[in-house]
Formats: structure tokens, sequence, C-alpha cells
């Protein structure tokens, strides 16, 4: 991927990297480095494993065995256990089994198991067992553990946690996925949470989105204002809109005994779909809303079915929202007429609460002139009715 590529681009211009196939030479208790070869080591610095070594600004060494500290920068051609710190920047050329902490940035050219901080990126051309936290971006092999960066996180795979302010980026995650911004992994056994947008093959989870989940096979849960998959082989779609090519799309018309023209948008699965409406009862009042519905066939053919729904409705006077709030349950009756068309008709029961009434005392939008059942408790009044409600639709 372009962006993995320039990010290591930039990493080899920052640092040097150094084979680590051979033995060390000489070992050490410790080191004591102004810069390399001005050590205690002297021009023996690459040879040479330390257990402690203290570099006023930069360090080199062949291993680390307890602890580096580095004014500016350590480098270290083979492993290190123990402890890493700098001011800049670590480089390590085979694996970490510990801590490393970098003003800058962190390294290494093999596995990490235990921690990497750095205030600006980590980098591991190998699998990371434990932590990354980064101010900018983390980069690893595999990842079995956490990753968390201000802004990006890219790994091979993640067994554990991808926390970023920006974007994640894995093959496979099993575990969790979290962005400000946006999750994108090729397949997924966990969840996906993303302030706009999550991204996945297969998800066997949940994918959670302030705005679109994207996925090409379902078997969980996907929850966004949009959400659109290939095919939802088991779970549903629960969003404002729900695309899949299995799924349920229609628009469709309706009149009832409240707006005689409303426009109504469903869609998701059979079992389980989203509506959306709009409606007008012209010079009187407008309405919106939403809801859920099942849509339960009766035939083998499938031409013959019942679809209970449950929406709300806003009910508004000219351009200003209104305090009038509906509950409508429907319990219609369809058939389908053809591969596309549809027919439905059935009664509604409806609850109606108004806080805004007139000079009479009767709410401001009576919508019904014969409820069922009134009442009025505080400043709200409360009526039920039994409607009706007959409709065409298109099945897209």
């Amino acid at each position: 991927m372009k962006t993995k590529k320039t990010i290591y681009w930039i990493m080899f211009l920052l640092v040097s990297y150094t084979s680590f196939g051979q033995e060390s030479t000489y070992s050490k208790t410790y080191q004591f480095s102004f810069v390399p070869p001005i050590s205690s080591n002297g021009a023996l610095n690459s040879e040479t494993s330390n257990k402690i070594s203290f570099n006023l600004l930069a360090g080199y060494s062949h291993d680390v065995e307890a602890f580096e500290y580095g004014g500016i920068y350590n480098h270290v051609r083979a492993n290190v256990k123990g402890a890493q710190i700098s001011g800049f920047g670590n480089t390590v050329g085979g694996e970490v089994h510990g801590f490393q902490m970098a003003g800058f940035f962190n390294n290494n050219g093999g596995e990490v198991e235990g921690a990497q901080v750095a205030g600006f990126i980590n980098l591991s051309r190998n699998n990371v067992k434990g932590f990354q936290l980064a101010g900018f971006t983390n980069i690893s092999g595999d990842i079995d553990g956490w990753q968390l960066s201000g802004f990006s996180n890219i790994a091979g795979a993640t067994e554990g946690v991808q926390l970023a302010g920006f974007h994640n980026l894995a093959k496979e995650t099993i575990g969790w996925q979290l962005a400000g911004f946006h999750n994108h992994s090729k397949e997924i056994k966990g969840n996906q949470l993303a302030g706009f947008m999550n991204y996945t093959g297969t998800l066997d989870g949940v994918q959670l989105a302030g705005f679109v989940n994207v996925a090409k096979k379902v078997k969980g849960v996907q929850f966004g204002l949009i959400n659109v998959a290939d095919s939802v082989e088991s779970g549903v779609q629960f969003g404002l809109v729900n695309v899949s090519k299995n799924g349920l799309i229609s628009i469709g018309t309706e009149t009832d005994d409240v707006v005689p023209y409303r426009l109504v948008f469903r869609s998701g699965q059979d079992w389980f779909y989203t509506v959306l409406s709009a409606g007008i009862k012209e010079n009187e009042y407008w309405s919106f809303g939403a809801g859920f519905g099942s849509q339960l066939f009766l035939s083998e053919k499938r031409n013959l079915f019942v679809n209970p729904e449950l929406r709300y409705h806003q009910i508004n006077k000219d351009q200003s929202v209104a305090k009038n709030h509906l509950v409508k349950m429907n319990l219609n009756l369809g058939y389908q007429l053809s591969n596309h068309f549809y027919i439905t008709a059935g009664p509604t029961f409806n609850f109606y609460t108004t806080k805004e009434f007139d000079q009479n005392g009767r709410p401001l939008l009576d919508i019904v002139d014969d409820p069922t059942h009134e009442s009025q408790d505080g400043k709200s009044r409360y009526q039920q009715w039994v409607g009706y409600s007959i409709g065409i639709g298109f099945n897209l």
C-alpha cells in the first residue's frame, strides 16, 4: 500500500539499518558514550554486547541486555532485552523484549515483545506482541495486543485492539478496531467502531459507525446511518439506509387517516428492516418519521405476506418543528402483484401526544376527530384510536 511504503522510506532516510546475523564478540557490564566511537568501547561498539549503556548524545552497540539511555539516539545492531529510552529515536536491527520509549520514533527489524512508545512513529518489520503507542503512526507485521496512535495504525493481522484518532488498517482483525474516522480490515472477527466509516471484507461481529459501514459478507451486526453489504448471511443491518444484494429495498406511497399522501422507504432484510417516511395534509400539516418492521410470508410463492411495523412520526405545522408526536403500529396484509410491485392494506393503532393547544384548550394540531380514548396530564394531551393504511410499493 502506498501509505505504508511511504512511511517505510521515511524511516530508512532517518536511520540506517544494520544486519544482525553476526554474534557479538565482546561482552561488557556497561558502556558510556558521548557519540560513537567516542565511548568506553571505542572502535569495538558494533561488536560489543552491553548490559547497561548510557549515551550522552548517541550510542551504538551490538546488543543491550538490561538498559540503555540515549540523550538523542540509540542504535543496536542485534537485540534489546530490557528497556531502551532516548530523547529522539531508537533503532534495533533485531528483536526487542521489553520496553522502548523515544521522543520521536522507534524502528525495529525484528519482533517486539513488550511495549513501544514514541511521540511520532513506531515501526516494527516483524510482529508485535504487546503494546504500541505513538502520537502519529504505528506500523507492524502482525500485532497481538494493542496499537494506539493519534493518527494511524497499520498491521498485517491484529489480535487485540487498534485505537487511532484517524485511521486503522489491518488485513485481519480478531478483537477491536476503534478510530475517530476510518477502520479498514479485510476480515474482522470482533468489532469495528469508527466516527465516520468502517470497511471489511467479511464481518463476524459488530460494525458501529457514525456514518457508513461497508462489508462484503456480514455475519453479525452493522449499525450506522448507512449500511452496505454484498450479502447478509446471518445478522442484521440497523440504520436509516440498509443495502445488500440479498436484502429488501422498496419505495412506496400510502394514504391513511392522518395524511392522504405519504412516501415510504424500506431497507434491510425481510425479517427486519427500517422505515423512513414523509407525508403531508395540504394546508394543514406535514410529517416525517422512522421505524422498523418485518415482512412475514404466508405462502410458498412468497406473494402473500404480512408486515407489522412500528413507526414514530413528528407532526408539524408550516415550517416549525412542533411538540406533536405520533406513534403508529401498522398491521398490513400485502400481496405481490409481480416481481416488483405490491399492495398493502390494514389497520393502524395510533397513540398521539401534543403540548400545543388553541384558545379553547383543544390540541393545536387536532389530527383525529373522534379518538377512542383521550386524556390530559399537566400540559400534555393524549389521544388513542384505530385507523387504516392503504399502500402500493415497488421493490428495487
